[in-house]
Parts: structure tokens; C-alpha cells; sequence
């Protein structure tokens, strides 16, 4: 446990600095998205690219990016029953069932590869395949029918769908591995160095996303609730009815317990919906996914 506290803090303390230099006004909020970005266009493939290398994959692996459409599918039932109870306006609506489907995999990353480096890494990339997958496809057009419906097209979320970079550089990782082709060292040099700004980046960049507000909170907390209990619950039964590695089942369960994600905001955003319930889901998940991520390693280990 010791160990695991050590490889820990520094990620927490990421996360501290972030939130303490847009305190300071050494950054600022949007700071955070720029820095979202470059990992998710540049840092975050070339670490799966590195990370897949090193990783034999087995059959039972492969069943992985499949099983966040079974607990996204989960938590959407469930939200639909609580709002059958409690009433929303439509908009409030779309953010709810936004924040209780959309997985912050992103935020649990640092923790795996903290844990267990480039094998619990790469098997962390492969869940969020597929739960990009269902973010930029279902979930996506979910915001669309409750906001403003502006600019919506089904090749549009296609494209986006097939253009995700960790899936290319997953895609890239497995021609490598299965084939005689030998990529220069200057470019697998490249990949590694991008790839361990990763975990530094991601946790400054939520630290100066984090804004925490007491505004639609007892709504936020039921989302958060679904989101977070739901998902943890629906991730232990299903590694208990497949059979995976120990490493895999503790990455499974920790991303389908994993805080509201990002996109919940970006989304709200994008089609106008409650800004201010998502904004206060998002940050009081992050603040306790901080407390319980590590928790749920410490007792599944």
C-alpha cells in the first residue's frame, strides 16, 4: 500500500498545481482545454502506441472495448427511471442523462499507469476506445435531440468516430507488432517522450478545470451517484462473469466507476443545454474520484 501512495501523490499533486496556478492567475480555466487537446491529439495515442508494443494481448482482452456499451447502457437505464420520478426541464434532462452515461476514462489513466505502467495502460486505452466510441455516436446525438440540434449529421459523428488518434495509433501498434515492419528509432524515441508528458498534463489540465459550486448540487449528486455507483457495481459483475487478468479487472471496474467525463461540459455546451448542472457534475466527480480511485485500487489489489 505504501508503494502505491508514493506513485500516487505526485499525480494529486498535478492535479493541486493546476487548480493552484489558476488561482494565482499563472493560467487560466482555458488553459485546460488547450492542454486537453495536445494530450488527446499527440500525448495520449503515442503513449497507447508505446504502451500496446510492450503488451501481449490475449482473446479475452479483445472483449474490452465492448463492454462500456453495457455499462453505459446501464446507467441510461437507470437515469430514465430516476427522471420518470423527478422531473427536469428538457435541457436539465439532456445534461442529466449526458453526465450519468459519459465516462471520465481520461481521469483514471494516471491511476492505471501509476499502478501497473504500460500494461495497465494499454488495457485502460482499449476500454476508452469503446467508450469514445458511444460518447461521439449514441451519447452524442442523446445531447443533440434535447439542445438546439444545430449542425447535426450522422457522417459528421462517423468521421469523428473513425478519426479518434488513440484508435490510430492502437491500429498502428498492432500492424507493428504482427508484421516485420521496423519503425525508425528517432520516431519510437519520439512516440515515448510524447507519451510520458501524458500523466502530468492530464491531471494539471483537470486541476485547472475544477470549479466547484453548491448551485444544482442535489441533481449533480444524483448524477454523480448513477454515474459512479452505478458503473462500479455494473463493472464488478461483468468481471466476475468474464474471466480477465487481474490487472484487467481492476482497470475495468475503476473506469466504470470513473467520475462524470469532460464531455458532459463540452457537449452541454455545444447544444446549449444546463451549463451549470454540468459544470457542478463534473468538478464535485473529479473531486471525489480523487478520494475513491485510489480506494478501489487498494481493495482490488
Amino acid at each position: 500500500m505504501k508503494e502505491f501512495i508514493i506513485k500516487i501523490i505526485p499525480i494529486i499533486l498535478f492535479f493541486a498545481m493546476g487548480y493552484i496556478f489558476k488561482q494565482v492567475k499563472l493560467l487560466k480555466k482555458e488553459d485546460g482545454s488547450v492542454l486537453l487537446t495536445l494530450v488527446f491529439y499527440l500525448c495520449m495515442p503515442a503513449l497507447a502506441f508505446s504502451s500496446l508494443l510492450d503488451t501481449e494481448l490475449s482473446k479475452q482482452l479483445l472483449f474490452i472495448p465492448f463492454l462500456p456499451i453495457i455499462v453505459i447502457a446501464f446507467t441510461y437505464l437507470v437515469s430514465i427511471i430516476v427522471l420518470y420520478f423527478k422531473p427536469l426541464s428538457r435541457k436539465s434532462r439532456g445534461t442529466f442523462l449526458l453526465a450519468t452515461m459519459i465516462m471520465n476514462t481520461g481521469f483514471t489513466l494516471p491511476f492505471f499507469y501509476a499502478a501497473f505502467g504500460k500494461e495497465g495502460f494499454s488495457r485502460a486505452i482499449l476500454f476508452d476506445i469503446g467508450n469514445s466510441f458511444i460518447i461521439f455516436t449514441f451519447i452524442y446525438f442523446t445531447a443533440v435531440q434535447a439542445g438546439s440540434q444545430e449542425g447535426f449529421s450522422k457522417l459528421k459523428i462517423l468521421k469523428k468516430t473513425l478519426l479518434l488518434p488513440p484508435l490510430w495509433a492502437l491500429t498502428l501498434a498492432v500492424i507493428v507488432k504482427n508484421t516485420s515492419l521496423i519503425l525508425p528509432s528517432p520516431i519510437t524515441a519520439f512516440f515515448k517522450i510524447a507519451g510520458e508528458t501524458t500523466i502530468p498534463l492530464i491531471m494539471t489540465a483537470l486541476g485547472l478545470s475544477f470549479e466547484p459550486s453548491l448551485k444544482s448540487f442535489k441533481t449533480s449528486f444524483a448524477a454523480i451517484t448513477i454515474r459512479m455507483c452505478g458503473g462500479l457495481i455494473i463493472g464488478l459483475l461483468l468481471t466476475k462473469l468474464i474471466n480477465f487478468d487481474n490487472i484487467a479487472k481492476i482497470v475495468i471496474i475503476a473506469s466504470a466507476a470513473s467520475p462524470v467525463g469532460y464531455n458532459t461540459l463540452v457537449f452541454s455546451n455545444k447544444e446549449k443545454l444546463d451549463i451549470d448542472l454540468a459544470a457542478t457534475s463534473v468538478s464535485f466527480a473529479i473531486f471525489i474520484g480523487i478520494f475513491s480511485t485510489p480506494i478501489i485500487f487498494y481493495l482490488l489489489k
